[in-house]
């Protein structure tokens, strides 16, 4: 079974100002709304054996799944590109660290179930 990373992100909101803003100022009573601005995300994960940032995609969503390969952890940096073409600065990631998820419909985590 191939090891896989997900990470995901929260996409950059608006708050609009509310009725109640003017008594509480900063946004108390508003609700983000997604940031009709950004077109997709840049993602890269640094690769180790080569020192250098590799493209790994670029999600619509802030979303994104990708093959752990043989390392145990991954530095991801991610950025916005927006509808105008231009690209926000790259915001790295600490070291992520991979973890097992286990799949209770297969028969291979028998053992695994046997614990819990």
């Amino acid at each position: 079974m191939a090891r896989t990373m997900i990470v995901e992100w929260e996409a950059p909101v608006n708050y609009p100002d509310a009725a109640l803003d003017v008594v509480f100022p900063g946004g108390f009573f508003s609700q983000g709304i997604p940031d009709e601005r950004v077109d997709h995300y840049e993602v890269e994960r640094f690769d180790p054996g080569e020192s250098v940032f590799m493209t790994i995609g670029y999600p619509r969503s802030p979303r994104i799944e990708f093959a752990a390969e043989d390392f145990e952890n991954a530095t991801v940096r991610i950025r916005a590109v927006l509808n105008s073409g231009s690209k926000t600065p790259f915001m790295t990631t600490t070291t992520l660290v991979f973890s097992m998820v286990a799949e209770f419909n297969s028969p291979n985590n028998t053992i695994l179930l046997s614990f819990i």
